[in-house]
């Protein structure tokens, strides 16, 4: 039997659970075409809900979407070429219409169509020359109204790893270059989803470009009482049992997070035929340190002797740092030390300092680092 907890893809229907009032404002925005932003990090369930609003909204709307994942573009010619593929992935079905399309809509930057029927993942590529493409830029960027009036339709322009952009060479001028075209666009909406929450914050904060650019809808955690009623009744429907009050320490342990959740909720299930026992709880808790056991020893290997001992002030509990009793206690030398720690940790994304107090991005590795690194 196959389990009924699903944690490493996204779901729809009735695997998505919670978040109704996100769920409405987001296929809202879809189907009115406004600009929206998604912050949340990795396993938080962004996709769920896009997936999910994707298809409300599509009851109400005549919708094209299109999806640019920015995991792996680090340059803007990367990212112009990535966005027209996807753009003609999605507005067209056949090789002589991407032909036909580019000839139209991208004169100035004048595309290759490549159409190779033996790679059948991608039998279709648009290939342009690097040094005209960023001349021409402008093109592509207007591509997606272009088509949306074309084809008479409305475009929803799904990009993912937003972030990534902060990293591109002469950022600035490049994110003024996309506001430019993206601002004046009235049939397109643009979705822009980020992972690294400290990096996407910087990038939608006050005095940058992207500032107010689209609708910032807050992504808390899923609301422990959906979370709970969907454990029990999962578990119910698979012919095992587990209690509401268990049900709760596993949304407890690991904060509601989505990811961490649904795969706590999977070992249990996986250690029972029957009913869950408290023994059985205890070693799913181990189970799910063990699975993210080498992920969490490559993050703290990566952190200095002054990040560690921040980490472990945190975890005792620390949220004032300019005591001399405190600096001392967990050599960390000077405040101006602290202020280069917490700048390096928000780099890495490993706390956040929500009103100005430090907060663990991912709640299991606060977890890791309490039962395996500071009492191992």
């Amino acid at each position: 039997m196959d389990s009924p907890f699903v944690f490493s893809r996204e779901v729809i229907n009735e695997l998505f659970v919670g978040r109704k009032d996100e769920l409405s404002w987001l296929s809202s925005n879809l189907a009115n075409k406004e600009n929206t932003v998604l912050i949340a990090p990795p396993g938080y369930g962004k996709k769920s809900l896009v997936r999910s609003a994707f298809i409300q909204a599509a009851k109400h709307a005549e919708l094209k979407w299109c999806t640019c994942n920015l995991f792996n573009i680090r340059d803007a010619y990367s990212f112009y070429t990535l966005l027209a593929h996807e753009l003609f992935s999605a507005a067209c079905a056949t090789g002589d219409e991407w032909i036909a399309m580019a000839d139209h809509l991208l004169p100035l930057a004048r595309p290759h169509i490549e159409i190779n029927e033996k790679r059948t993942n991608a039998p279709l590529q648009i290939i342009f020359d690097r040094q005209r493409l960023l001349e021409f830029a402008d093109e592509i960027l207007q591509l997606p109204e272009k088509i949306a009036l074309l084809q008479n339709t409305s475009f929803i322009v799904w990009i993912n790893d937003f972030q990534e952009i902060a990293r591109f060479d002469n950022t600035a001028a490049f994110q003024k270059r996309l506001i430019a075209q993206w601002k004046p666009q009235r049939n397109v909406g643009y979705l822009l989803c980020g992972s690294k929450i400290n990096a996407m914050h910087d990038l939608f904060s006050e005095k940058q470009v992207f500032h107010k650019f689209g609708e910032q809808i807050p992504l808390e955690p899923v609301e422990e009482k959906a979370l709970v009623d969907y454990i029990v009744k999962a578990f119910s429907k698979s012919g095992r049992v587990i209690s509401k009050e268990f049900a709760e320490v596993i949304c407890r342990t690991t904060s509601c997070y989505p990811f961490y959740t649904q795969q706590f909720a999977h070992l249990c299930w996986l250690n029972t035929k029957g009913f869950v026992i408290d023994s059985m709880i205890d070693a799913a808790a181990e189970d799910l340190l063990n699975y993210n056991d080498h992920f969490f020893r490559f993050l703290a290997d990566d952190l200095s002797d002054s990040q560690i001992n921040y980490l472990r002030a945190v975890i005792d509990g620390i949220d004032r740092f300019s005591s001399a009793e405190v600096l001392a206690r967990y050599q960390l030398h000077s405040s101006a030390n602290i202020t280069r720690v917490r700048g390096a940790l928000e780099k890495k994304e490993i706390l956040t300092f929500p009103r100005n107090k430090p907060s663990f991005i991912n709640p299991i590795f606060e977890y890791w680092l309490r039962k395996r690194y500071f009492e191992g």
